[in-house]
């Protein structure tokens, strides 16, 4: 009988990875654009998603004692709680940039440790959710704290960003980790990782650092800058091609892509520049931080709110000038597929940013945008600083992103500086991060086509919606002609958002309790109506109304039907009749 079964878990497993497997295409890339097997041009929005590196903890856990001590089981729970809200917010990739210090010694090899496992199982979940996987494959993020330390020996710890390409040992360090890092089989479903059909497109290493003219005249007496102009070059693009020549000889035919880090890098790094483009690399990502250059270095001991300062000139400097990140359009960078590794409103909690930068993303022709970085469920309420990003603690810039999304898919939004809103009327779907009491706004938004709208994602009040609650809802057309009310919990920052505030007290106070009256004025669902909320396992009646839907309501899940249910009943995921 245990062989019985045994034999039916692994039929199961097999039909879920083919099943997973299935619904993702190989992407390569073709005289400077990203392309998936069939030929259409690859478009992916989504966040930098983390939950396998030891700073993340560290960092944003430890000190607010959150899952002390930890636990495989409970790192799990929250990478798939996590998971669950991101899928919320319509990602469609996640960026995971590896920490190899967690889980190498010194000349590269890989060691089992519990961040490995973490990243076994992200990598496996993230597949069987059918999200593609953009991963860097080198970084370091040096933190103190937590029982799980990262190994201070690993080449990743002990070599510098620099050292990581010149020096020849953590070259071949880097060597030997990724080659093991590929052909590692996965426990959590049998597949080596360089298998993976999830694996979108590989970065050798998160934000290189070149080597300055100074320091190379240490070692290089009586060098000139011309010599060291040649040297940059040449070291560049020979590692570049090194890297992609791995890559390319352990089988793998995603495109390579090189990090560029952030605007105005190329100034003092025009030879390194000039190296990458003359290199094998098949595309190239850059970041955008509005705002970070507006703080006092460093910035995570300087923050200050910046939500009411307009970046939209900032943008157009971007765009407009060659050396901040105009250089995106020059013809040394024509041949290169682009991508945005990271993306975040700095010390902004507004939500107009998202849009303006995800339409600057279309015009240097991005295919790919991550945010950085997704506040992980466990933490989200104690979370403060440059970077605050989650679906229930910051809803308007989780509207906000899905507005953005529709924008890099080439759908024209409207944003606004001055409201510090956001919205997009597409394929019958209103979302906004606010309605500004404007005609002017609503035309914008609606046009002609207020009758078109069939389901809502925003926050506050609009033409469809009257609600005072503070949190993110959601109204979708199910099965037959009811409607699905998800509202999420009332947030309030008790604490400034923009602080670095590691004292284990709580940034966001959630309130899932709090009641507030919830119009929907939809003319389709004026008449009878009977209201179910969700409790536990069962739907129960909360009221029956006639005329405009108005009732009292808090967070959770609401149905919304023309025709009576007269007995309480499973939710219809579980398959249960009515």
């Amino acid at each position: 009988m245990k062989k019985i079964i045994k034999s039916w878990v692994i039929v199961l497993l097999l039909v879920n990875h083919v099943f997973a497997a299935s619904s993702f295409q190989s992407i390569t890339a073709n005289e400077g654009r990203l392309v998936y097997a069939d030929g259409s041009e690859v478009n992916l929005f989504g966040v930098n998603f983390q939950p396998m590196l030891s700073w993340e903890h560290a960092a944003r856990m430890h000190n607010q004692g959150v899952l002390m001590p930890l636990k495989a089981k409970d790192l799990k729970q929250v990478a798939d709680a996590s998971f669950d809200q991101i899928q919320q917010l319509g990602a469609e990739i996640i960026r995971m940039h590896l920490h190899p210090a967690d889980f190498t010694d010194a000349a590269g090899n890989l060691i089992e440790t519990i961040w490995l496992d973490m990243l076994d199982y992200t990598l496996s979940q993230a597949q069987n959710r059918g999200l593609y996987i953009y991963l860097t494959l080198l970084n370091h993020l040096d933190h103190q704290g937590t029982e799980f330390p990262y190994n201070r020996e690993s080449f990743a710890a002990k070599y510098s960003r620099e050292e990581w390409m010149t020096q020849r040992e953590a070259i071949s360090a880097t060597k030997r980790y990724i080659a093991q890092l590929l052909n590692r089989k996965n426990p959590y479903n049998g597949q080596m990782y360089k298998a993976h059909a999830a694996l979108a497109v590989l970065e050798p290493i998160n934000e290189p650092a070149y080597v300055r003219f100074e320091k190379w005249q240490l070692t290089n007496k009586g060098g000139t800058r011309e010599q060291f102009d040649l040297w940059s070059y040449n070291n560049t693009k020979s590692y570049i091609n090194d890297m992609v020549a791995l890559l390319r000889a352990e089988g793998m035919t995603q495109p390579v892509v090189w990090n560029c880090g952030w605007a105005r890098l190329i100034t003092k790094n025009r030879s390194s520049f000039r190296g990458i483009a003359a290199s094998h690399i098949d595309a190239v990502s850059f970041c955008l931080y509005p705002g970070q250059g507006d703080l006092k270095v460093p910035f995570w001991e300087n923050t200050k709110d910046l939500s009411e300062r307009n970046y939209l000139p900032y943008l157009k400097q971007c765009s407009d000038n060659s050396d901040w990140l105009g250089w995106l359009r020059s013809d040394a960078f024509k041949s290169k597929a682009k991508l945005v590794y990271e993306y975040e409103t700095f010390c902004n909690q507004s939500a107009y940013l998202y849009p303006a930068m995800a339409a600057f993303y279309r015009s240097v022709g991005a295919q790919i945008a991550t945010q950085w970085t997704y506040g992980l469920s466990s933490y989200a309420e104690y979370l403060g600083g440059s970077h605050v990003f989650n679906i229930k603690t910051t809803p308007r810039k989780a509207a906000s992103f899905m507005v953005a999304k529709q924008q890099f898919k080439d759908v024209s939004t409207t944003y606004s500086y001055d409201s510090r809103s956001s919205a997009v009327l597409y394929d019958g779907c209103l979302i906004y991060s606010g309605w500004p009491e404007s005609e002017e706004w609503s035309h914008a938004v609606l046009g002609s086509e207020s009758e078109a709208v069939q389901s809502i994602i925003g926050v506050g009040n609009s033409p469809f919606v009257r609600y005072a609650g503070s949190g993110l809802y959601s109204v979708q057309p199910c099965e037959n002609d009811a409607l699905r009310l998800t509202i999420m919990p009332d947030v309030e920052f008790i604490r400034p958002h923009w602080k670095e505030l590691h004292t284990g007290e709580m940034v966001v106070k959630i309130d899932d309790a709090s009641k507030h009256r919830f119009d929907l004025l939809l003319p389709d669902f004026e008449g009878a109506s009977w209201i179910y909320r969700r409790d536990n396992w069962r739907w129960q009646l909360v009221e029956k109304l006639e005329g405009t839907i108005s009732f009292e309501a808090q967070a959770g899940e609401y149905l919304i039907e023309k025709q009576p249910v007269h007995i309480n009943r499973k939710v219809l995921e579980e398959g249960w009749g009515n």
